[in-house]
């Protein structure tokens, strides 16, 4: 490993043990295994970099010397994520905390095309030294490495170069990956989680997975693919081009959706063994009581972020590499 490379392995573990709480140049040397040198050198250059600040005095076993302890700065970074849904367009600004400064919301129209969502993104997203970049969360399939997306249900975006496009016009470093995958990771940016999904019923209907602790994309980035599994083998046509998708049997299900999801729910959790299933997406929270009863005996809940999950979990893409 080069100077450069050991420096930025350094600076992303002291900065993902900080993000966990406040700690002291001390308690990050015994947890690392580097020496206390070391770590004031690390902790130094995060400082300059207006990455890390000391918030106060704390004092380990009540005798000896008080340490500092240090925290994100939370003004020190920040990071757009934006999600593309069928109809409107949201965007949210993250500080380097992970918590949102500022959301809006657009329109699209009917039909719209990759211009129509690069113009609208351009005045929601403003340039400034510490902004790091754009994550941008939309229905797959989609390849998470080159940020090609040829979303389901959206016509005229077949192999579109989402990210390509986007950072041209924007300026900005871009990442792109599916919403369900922004949604999941946004859950596991505060809590502990490990073998878990988000089910987001909305205009789609997906699922981001969380297995062993990490986002699990597939080999072809095409995992979590929920909504395009079948459940009734003689059922409605789906956008996706087959027939009886839980996708298209759960949007004409009317008052009985929430069971249908419960099933399909049953069979995610069978299939993975998952013990964590958190539902978000407009259909869930406009009927959060109907869609928990009908769930599976697992630990279920519904999204604490709301209409932001998505672009919350896009923005969070980003400001992940710093972690």
């Amino acid at each position: 490993m080069d100077l450069t490379s050991l420096r930025s392995h350094n600076n992303r573990t002291v900065l993902g043990l900080v993000r966990k709480g406040a700690l002291s140049r001390a308690d990050i040397s015994a947890a690392v295994e580097l020496t206390p040198q070391a770590v004031s050198k690390i902790v130094a250059r995060l400082i300059e970099q207006g990455l890390l600040e000391e918030t106060g005095a704390v004092r380990a076993g009540g005798r000896g010397k008080p340490r500092m302890a240090l925290q994100l700065r939370a003004d020190g970074a920040q990071a757009y994520g934006a999600y593309v849904d069928r109809d409107e367009l949201r965007v949210v600004l993250l500080d380097l905390t992970g918590e949102v400064v500022s959301s809006s919301v657009v329109p699209l129209p009917a039909l719209f095309t990759p211009d129509d969502v690069l113009e609208a993104l351009v005045p929601l997203v403003e340039l400034g030294e510490r902004v790091l970049g754009l994550g941008i969360g939309i229905a797959g399939p989609l390849d998470f490495a080159s940020g090609v997306v040829d979303p389901n249900g959206l016509p005229g975006w077949k192999g579109v170069p989402l990210r390509a496009l986007a950072e041209e016009r924007l300026g900005l470093p871009v990442v792109v990956d599916k919403d369900t995958n922004a949604a999941v990771l946004a859950e596991a940016w505060h809590r502990p989680m490990r073998d878990a999904a988000v089910v987001y019923a909305g205009t789609g209907l997906g699922a981001g997975l969380l297995l062993g602790g990490e986002v699990h994309r597939g080999a072809r980035s095409g995992a979590g693919e929920f909504g395009h599994t079948t459940i009734q083998l003689d059922g409605p046509l789906c956008v996706c081009g087959r027939r009886g998708c839980v996708e298209v049997v759960h949007a004409v299900a009317g008052a009985a959706a929430p069971k249908v999801l419960g099933a399909a729910v049953a069979n995610l959790v069978q299939l993975l063994d998952l013990d964590q299933i958190v539902l978000s997406g407009r259909k869930v929270l406009e009927a959060q009581d109907a869609y928990l009863a009908a769930m599976p005996d697992v630990d279920v809940s519904v999204t604490a972020y709301g209409a932001d999950l998505v672009p919350v979990g896009a923005g969070l893409l980003v400001l992940g590499e710093l972690f």
